[in-house]
């Protein structure tokens, strides 16, 4: 999957990675190759992937054919 994290300064990262954990409203989600389209609201948290780790100071997330965007702060 390819996941990119973009805050107001610009792009955080940009890259592949095979899964990603979020803090969404309803508590901790994850998302694996092959999700269903879907929009979410991310708290403030860690983003968790299995290549690095980034604090969210809350957003939106979108998943769509593999590619996940999520927009923080």
């Amino acid at each position: 999957m390819k996941l990119k994290i973009v805050t107001p300064t610009g792009v955080k990262y940009e890259g592949e990675v095979s899964r990603v954990q979020f803090p969404a409203a309803t508590g901790l989600a994850e998302i694996l190759s092959g999700h269903d389209k879907m929009i979410a609201a991310v708290r403030t948290g860690r983003i968790i992937t299995d290549v690095q780790e980034f604090d969210c100071n809350g957003g939106v997330l979108k998943v769509e054919n593999d590619n996940i965007t999520v927009v923080c702060e």
